[in-house]
């Protein structure tokens, strides 16, 4: 369950058109800044260790240039967060998280066998998303290493002449890039790549990922809910941090629905006071929403109970209405797209893109 406090509104919210920012990303390319994400650098020969602290997903068996994205959870099971973990040598790693807070906990555990250091202050992330987004990379980066770099690795590159670490990962349900770089050459690389890809804002990021089914940690983990909930437990694998259910508790699932709504949800956020958790019987507790264009109306995510499963669900806050469960994710159900190759002329494999419902 997420405590720390994080104004998603603080963010750029678009350049003038979220749905067209959106799909810019679904079709070509988009640019969007993640750097309000905390980065930390983990070093030593205890840094394993170290980082288990904050996940029971195994890490040592990470082999050095790959990703691995990690849930955390407390004592009694319940997700505080989400992590990517990325492994640069033997003994270094370097730790991304959107709430920040883990820096405090690490260096209480660190010892003398690992270090721990933010780098956050002095660092930008920029994520650069589409079918396109090889394209785009290639008017400004040495394209061939980055065409072969396999889904969840990084590397290291440069772009205009600026060092930087690429990892192919993203948060859209689209093959694409996070580029790690140094804060001081945020704006002139940001300018470079946006030249070549539509700059895009943290609406239409939120958009993407709630059909590609994405949680985001503000939304989906602001209740006590545990990875077997979320659906993920396979990133915090450890029975023994499982929830046991206590007699009478309702355990919940999330779900996908389509609905209708008054108002034009944007960068929409539940009311923790205003929304009954776990939900009542019949009902799901709304925790992000958007006008989805794949959708052609509200799509959104919540919790419903596990069981019993009702084939009408409500709103138990009562700010959507004729709500439909459908597949999670709605988008790219099979999560293909963003593990698929590239063709020699830099677009994706598998001849032209095009919606996945």
């Amino acid at each position: 369950m997420v405590k720390a406090a994080f104004d998603v509104r603080a963010l750029t919210r678009d350049f003038g058109d979220v749905q067209g920012e959106a799909a810019s990303c679904r079709s070509a390319a988009a640019l969007f800044d993640f750097s309000f994400m905390s980065r930390l650098g983990i070093e030593g020969p205890g840094a394993c260790a170290l980082i288990a602290k904050l996940t029971t997903r195994r890490i040592d068996d990470l082999v050095p240039g790959r990703i691995r994205y990690a849930l955390r959870v407390d004592a009694a099971g319940r997700v505080r967060g989400d992590l990517t973990i990325w492994r640069l040598d033997c003994e270094r790693f370097e730790v991304f998280s959107g709430i920040g807070d883990e820096l405090a906990e690490l260096q209480a555990a660190a010892g003398s066998t690992a270090s721990v250091h933010d780098l956050s202050t002095d660092t930008a992330i920029l994520a650069l998303q589409g079918p396109a987004s090889l394209k785009a990379l290639a008017a400004v980066s040495e394209v061939e290493p980055l065409r072969a770099l396999p889904y969840f690795a990084h590397m290291g590159s440069s772009i205009a002449g600026v060092p930087c670490r690429i990892g192919r990962l993203g948060y859209t349900g689209e093959r694409g890039f996070e580029i790690v770089l140094p804060r001081v050459e945020c704006e002139a690389i940001w300018t470079i790549l946006a030249r070549h890809a539509r700059p895009a804002g943290f609406a239409a990021a939120d958009l993407l990922r709630i059909e590609a089914g994405f949680v985001l940690f503000a939304n989906e983990l602001r209740f006590p809910v545990s990875s077997a909930e979320l659906g993920l437990e396979r990133f915090a694998p450890e029975p023994g941090h499982e929830r046991v259910s206590q007699p009478g508790e309702r355990r919940v699932r999330l779900l996908c629905f389509r609905a209708a709504c008054a108002c034009e949800p944007v960068l929409w956020q539940p009311s923790p006071s205003g929304t009954p958790f776990p939900p009542p019987p019949g009902t799901i507790a709304v925790t992000s929403a958007c006008r989805s264009i794949l959708a052609g109306d509200v799509l959104g995510l919540g919790y419903a109970l596990a069981a019993p499963s009702a084939a009408n669900l409500v709103d138990a806050a009562g700010q959507f209405h004729d709500l439909c469960e459908v597949s999670l994710p709605f988008y790219d159900p099979g999560k293909r797209r963003p593990r698929g190759g590239w063709r020699e002329d830099l677009l994706p494999e598998g001849g032209p893109h095009s919606f996945d419902r």
